[in-house]
């Protein structure tokens, strides 16, 4: 292929289900996490933003916001967070200036624990139903209304083995491609991120979905 067709294919390029992510990912798989959100900007008709405000999830906040400061930003806010991650997510909000939109869950926390009682046990039913009512429906109910062609997420390959095996560019559910500007950063690389820009993070995190760390709570398995 002559450097002139590759540039021609490069500038036509959009971001669909019949896109070539091989080749996508082979072509950035060196490539600055700046560059690739040059990249996905340039060609992304409707991209948004998912993020939990997890620790260190302001680096990508911080980069994903740079090439494009009004982009939305989805938070489903299940209800039970921290109280410091709360005040977090104020604290960037106005720090970045975020477009954010919240989903919230159609039964709140309090009307979850009233009726069910508390957080049920991971692996089991209970705990997918807990899923589904707090994170998972309203995260589908954010895609169905803003209708996104890409997905945007902070997920890194060093987090656990089912990342390890994805990729910067990866289909993702309700026919988005999933981008990962940050996917072949190790986490030391986000924290010096954090602390070269004197960004607020946040430290006292929960996340009930998961419960332990290297589990996934569910957004990165769907289809």
């Amino acid at each position: 292929m002559t450097l002139e067709l590759a540039t021609e294919q490069k500038n036509n390029f959009t971001f669909s289900q019949q896109s070539n992510l091989v080749e996508l990912n082979e072509q950035y798989r060196d490539a600055k996490p700046s560059e690739i959100m040059k990249f996905t900007i340039e060609h992304a008709k409707n991209p948004v933003i998912f993020t939990n405000f997890r620790p260190l999830a302001v680096a990508f906040l911080h980069l994903v916001t740079q090439p494009k400061p009004d982009i939305p930003v989805i938070w489903v806010d299940h209800g039970f967070n921290t109280p410091e991650t709360y005040r977090h997510i104020e604290r960037v909000v106005e720090r970045l200036n975020l477009n954010l939109k919240v989903y919230s869950p159609k039964m709140s926390a309090a009307h979850y624990t009233a009726v069910y009682g508390d957080i049920p046990q991971v692996d089991t039913p209970e705990h997918d139903r807990f899923s589904e009512i707090v994170k998972l429906e309203p995260f589908n109910r954010a895609m169905s209304e803003v209708k996104p062609d890409v997905w945007l997420n902070g997920i890194r390959h060093d987090q656990n083995a089912h990342r390890k095996n994805l990729n910067v560019f990866t289909f993702g559910s309700h026919n988005t491609v999933r981008v990962a500007p940050m996917f072949n950063l190790t986490e030391l690389d986000v924290e010096e991120y954090i602390y070269d820009r004197d960004l607020p993070d946040n430290n006292d995190y929960f996340d009930p979905t998961k419960v332990e760390e290297h589990r996934e709570c569910g957004l990165m398995l769907m289809k």
